[in-house]
């Protein structure tokens, strides 16, 4: 019997187990974790420290404690090469799965609310079996996510070419994941990119790998952006734009309850107002390309500073009072973007807690102090980049 792991008695009996608690604890107790020990070869490791160059000078003392914190938590991070004998992948998220009950850590994405394979599926499987003698795992579920395809997947390309990993090997990616929209644009505009030796794994076709292959790159290290900018073959331009980047409170939460007043202020000051999630994949990215001055509500959309100009990029990015996050000031700064400031709002309220309220004049104060900005180094709050 083929389990239908997409049907919608399926996905929701696994929401409720999953919810409820229930399936997290019997995965706990029915899976082990192992990164490490016999069958796992490191080829390549290397540590270092990221964030000692991250300011905390914003105007809220709030964001800078939590920004401050977050650096110390992250700082040290690795990057690393790992061969791993006689893996199992599961076709849904390419979980790897060892000597039984044996799960992969290296072949899990998300580990805050950690990823098990589906205990039924495995116990009963009887989809199609492939063998493969070497490959490299690329991405099982990362690609969902705008933000992910960047820092889990599309990051690992850039340290293959040094890697000891044998060339032209096959690169594991589930068909839903080269199917999604953030891949297939890459796919389609990048030469380099669309040349790689892609395995699209399909429903239900359970991989056994003698010798598979995990790196990591250093994601948040200057080089790998400039890495994966570079596969993007983007065209230089000038940019001459000034965009606030909204959310559409129909499609997505965290938007302002004040938006009206909020766009009237930034009309004012020449701003026109956008809703990424109405746009194409193509005028999404020329949109960034275009913008010289940036106002966001933080999101994941916000990833796609990527594409601006970092010599011409300035930018203001919005959150609530209790959603803090540093992620992209971080890429902000590794990226080198000329401008970067933080105004926070007040904290989510209302139903599901998904708007809040941003004071118009501490946001005006800050646009005015963007634009009026004409340091030829690198600024982050009211830090100067000196080298």
């Amino acid at each position: 019997m083929i389990i239908n792991s997409n049907s919608f008695i399926n996905r929701a009996i696994r929401s409720l187990l999953w919810r409820t608690g229930v399936g997290r604890k019997v995965a706990e107790w029915f899976w082990h974790i192992r990164d490490n020990g016999p069958g796992y070869e490191v080829l390549y490791y290397h540590e270092e420290d990221v964030f000692d160059n991250i300011p905390t000078s914003f105007d809220s003392d709030l964001f800078n404690a939590y920004v401050k914190a977050d650096n110390a938590r992250y700082m040290r991070q690795s990057q690393f090469v790992v061969r791993i004998e006689d893996v199992l992948l599961e076709p849904e998220r390419l979980l790897g799965i060892r000597a039984g009950r044996e799960v992969v850590d290296q072949t899990v994405v998300y580990k805050g609310d950690r990823q098990y394979p589906y205990i039924l599926n495995f116990l009963l499987k009887r989809g199609k079996r492939t063998m493969l003698p070497e490959a490299i795992l690329y991405d099982g579920s990362a690609t969902r996510n705008y933000y992910h395809h960047f820092v889990d997947a599309l990051s690992q390309l850039t340290i293959l070419p040094s890697s000891k990993i044998p060339a032209h090997l096959p690169l594991l990616i589930t068909r839903a994941m080269f199917e999604n929209t953030f891949f297939q644009y890459l796919y389609k505009r990048s030469s380099y990119f669309k040349n790689q030796n892609w395995y699209v794994v399909e429903p239900n076709e359970w991989i056994e790998v003698k010798n598979l292959y995990k790196v990591r790159a250093l994601v948040w290290a200057p080089t790998t952006w400039k890495q994966m900018r570079l596969m993007y073959e983007l065209p230089d331009k000038r940019p001459f734009r000034k965009v606030f980047l909204n959310r559409d409170r129909n499609l997505v939460g965290r938007y302002l309850t004040n938006e009206k007043e909020i766009e009237e202020m930034l009309r004012r000051h020449g701003f026109e107002t956008v809703f990424a999630e109405r746009l194409s994949m193509e005028e999404q990215t020329q949109l960034f390309q275009e913008t010289e001055y940036l106002v966001a509500l933080h999101g994941a959309g916000l990833i796609q500073q990527f594409f601006m100009n970092p010599n011409y990029g300035h930018i203001i990015e919005v959150m609530p009072a209790n959603r803090l996050m540093p992620l992209y000031l971080w890429q902000a700064v590794k990226i080198g973007v000329r401008y970067f400031d933080v105004v926070i709002g007040d904290s989510l309220t209302g139903t599901d807690d998904k708007d809040y309220f941003l004071d118009t004049e501490k946001l005006e104060s800050a646009v005015k102090r963007m634009l009026t900005n004409t340091s030829l180094r690198p600024v982050y709050g009211h830090t100067i980049i000196k080298s």
